[in-house]
């Protein structure tokens, strides 16, 4: 994975910052009122603060101990709910000291941080994770996962786990590094791990009821179905999936809804990700849809319980690109619910209403429009649903 610059002062980064834009003075003027407050005030102020707030106060102060002294403050009090993001893209701060040991967090976000490899974790109450823009290498996956192992045994009987965000994605190794330079088997045993690690989670989560996945995890489904392997059955009522349905991560959801026979809810989020190219493995198993179809795929499946399917547009990009490439995979796996579903009764297809700033028209509506009103003429099992369009602003 690709490292990230690192700073345990990130005052300097954000001075050099406010200097090249011709602010520094009002940088300095507020560095010269925060210098005259005591220390006790300054905590006592930070800790009135959302977090998110009081580490960009801390950030924008030459007095960088104080985001230590006000999350020393945060853990002696027991705080449950913590959201850490850095302020400089591209640029990585070390964790705090004390929010290794802070065991009553419930909920942490992090973004644009790094872990101590030589540290361990006590996060005993942690009920949900988010990481984004974290430098991990497989060796601190690991780690980060074994000094999580009560959190894992708390997976496996789920009394606490109700929803799991699995919208992240591992680069390959040879994006790290010229392909013609790593061994195939490095770049085979890589994916090996994750695949496990993917298998391992699923097989952790069969008792959440809310999912919400990502075209990477949908990605290694589909490579873990080509491989022989067997999903847990999942006992999730509600799946939103957040991607581009494309010929690639297909297979993946249609093995994610045949594994959920409760599932009673779904949601797809079209949504645009930010995705390396895939490797020269990945191409040998994405190669493999020239000879599958969705109906051999998932042969006599039924879905029995799912009485909602939403389509919303969460697009960034021009759908008109877009769809040259993937809108009919949506259009097929939309069929496939209809025909299969046989206690359907909604099936919401939601638009932006708003103009392309890529081609300067209103490219969603007509194709998410003309996907609601093919849908009317397909195959169904339920005899009693309706299929609703609607844009919003």
């Amino acid at each position: 994975m690709a490292s990230r610059r690192s700073s345990k002062n990130g005052c300097s980064n954000l001075r050099d910052s406010m200097s090249r834009n011709g602010v520094s003075g009002v940088e300095e003027t507020l560095d010269d009122y925060i210098s005259q407050l005591p220390d006790a005030l300054l905590v006592q102020i930070l800790s009135l603060l959302p977090t998110k707030d009081a580490v960009t106060s801390c950030l924008l102060s030459k007095r960088w101990r104080y985001l230590c002294q006000w999350l020393n403050y945060a853990v002696e009090n027991k705080v449950e709910d913590v959201v850490l993001y850095s302020l400089h893209e591209g640029v990585s701060y070390e964790l705090p000291l004390s929010i290794y040991s802070c065991s009553s967090m419930i909920t942490l976000e992090l973004s644009s941080w790094v872990f101590d490899k030589g540290l361990v974790i006590t996060w005993n109450s942690l009920k949900s994770l988010k990481l984004d823009l974290i430098g991990l290498d497989d060796d601190d996956i690991v780690k980060l996962l074994s000094d999580l192992g009560y959190l894992k045994c708390r997976l496996v009987n789920v009394s606490s786990l109700v929803t799991a965000n699995l919208t992240f994605s591992i680069s390959c190794i040879t994006d790290d590094w010229e392909e013609d330079d790593i061994e195939e088997e490095s770049c085979r045993d890589h994916h090996h791990v994750f695949r496990n690690l993917v298998l391992d989670i699923f097989q952790k989560l069969s008792y959440a009821t809310e999912l919400r996945i990502g075209s990477w995890i949908a990605e290694v489904v589909f490579m873990l179905q080509l491989e022989g392997m067997i999903l847990p059955e999942l006992r999730c009522k509600c799946l939103t999936l957040k991607l581009l349905v494309t010929e690639y991560n297909l297979y993946g959801i249609a093995s994610l809804l045949q594994t959920s026979p409760l599932l009673e809810s779904l949601n797809i989020h079209i949504k645009n990700e930010c995705k390396d190219p895939p490797c020269l493995l990945e191409q040998s198993y994405f190669a493999e849809v020239d000879n599958i179809n969705l109906l051999s795929w998932i042969p006599n499946t039924v879905f029995p319980n799912l009485k909602n399917a939403k389509i919303v547009d969460c697009l960034s990009l021009c759908l008109k690109k877009w769809s040259k490439e993937g809108f009919f995979k949506l259009f097929e796996l939309s069929k496939c619910l209809l025909k299969n579903a046989v206690a359907l009764q909604k099936f919401v297809v939601l638009a932006k209403r708003r103009k392309c700033c890529i081609c300067s028209q209103s490219c969603v509506s007509p194709h998410l429009s003309g996907l609601a009103k093919k849908l009317i003429d397909r195959p169904r099992s339920s005899t009693n649903f309706a299929i609703i369009y609607q844009e919003f602003a």
